[in-house]
């Protein structure tokens, strides 16, 4: 009887360790399946995604140049798997581009592109001849020429229109000779303020004068006359301007000039009269 006991004792034993061996040969072969399908998914996403399939591209931080322009730029440098996509190349033609102030290029593995842009913001608008036609350009604050988009110029007269700058032969994306630069710093400055300051001022025209410099005129919006400025332009002397068009008013409609350089502001009158409101 205890044979009996014994001998079924030790095929029960012999089987569970049967069984046990078959699960663990099984769960080794399910190890091997899975670690290998997982070094064929690590494989693919190393090396098949980046090499055989062409960049995701998205940009970021366009309000007024378009996307197709972008793309139409780059050419076929967006057409390049993640291997071949040179982020300097991409990163030079976009920011060649007028409306563009800076690019940056981020390249994220294993097929993913971001074109982050900074767009040139206008601080005022001039006009230049192109063929037969006089067409608007605006500038920057650092001086730039840039094409103006659709809907880009702000309708409150934030944006003033500069005139007499001789811009006919500085193409797009060129800044204008220095000796403008102090103009487009004092009007950037003015804006950093009030905005609504030039919403005053119809048009700001340049006049050069000897050794380089240059007056200016401004001509306000609801007033049939000039105001002489001379080339420091700030709050000070926009506020002038208003004040002596105030005064204008109840004074003498035919004042055809004010003129405000000097240190004092003075007037012109259509009859060839002149007068003096304050030193």
């Amino acid at each position: 009887m205890s044979d009996m006991v014994f001998s079924s004792f030790e095929e029960f034993e012999a089987d569970s360790k049967r069984k046990s061996e078959v699960k663990g040969k099984a769960l080794k072969i399910l190890f091997i399946i899975l670690f290998s399908l997982l070094m064929i998914e690590g494989l693919v996403y190393l090396f098949a995604i980046p090499c055989m399939n062409n960049v995701k591209v998205t940009f970021k931080g366009l309000k007024n140049c378009s996307q197709q322009e972008i793309v139409s730029a780059l050419g076929d440098r967006l057409d390049r798997n993640y291997m071949h996509f040179s982020k300097s190349e991409v990163q030079s033609i976009v920011a060649s581009i007028p409306g563009v102030e800076d690019v940056k290029v981020v390249r994220r593995f294993p097929d993913r592109v971001c074109i982050n842009i900074t767009e040139r913001e206008p601080v005022a608008v001039t006009f230049i001849n192109s063929g037969e036609r006089t067409v608007p350009i605006q500038i920057d604050k650092n001086g730039v020429l840039f094409p103006v988009m659709s809907s880009e110029i702000p309708l409150d007269g934030s944006v003033p229109i500069v005139s007499g700058i001789p811009v006919e032969n500085i193409p797009e994306g060129m800044r204008l000779p220095s000796k403008y630069h102090l103009l487009i710093d004092q009007i950037a400055d003015i804006q950093s303020v009030n905005r609504k300051y030039f919403a005053a001022v119809s048009e700001i025209h340049v006049v050069p004068r000897e050794y380089g410099n240059f007056e200016l005129i401004l001509i306000p919006v609801k007033a049939h006359l000039r105001v002489l400025a001379d080339r420091v332009l700030n709050e000070e002397t926009l506020q002038k301007m208003m004040v002596t068009l105030d005064v204008v008013k109840g004074l003498d409609k035919d004042v055809d000039v004010i003129d405000l350089r000097y240190g004092s502001v003075s007037y012109h009158l259509r009859s060839s009269r002149t007068g003096v409101f304050f030193e």
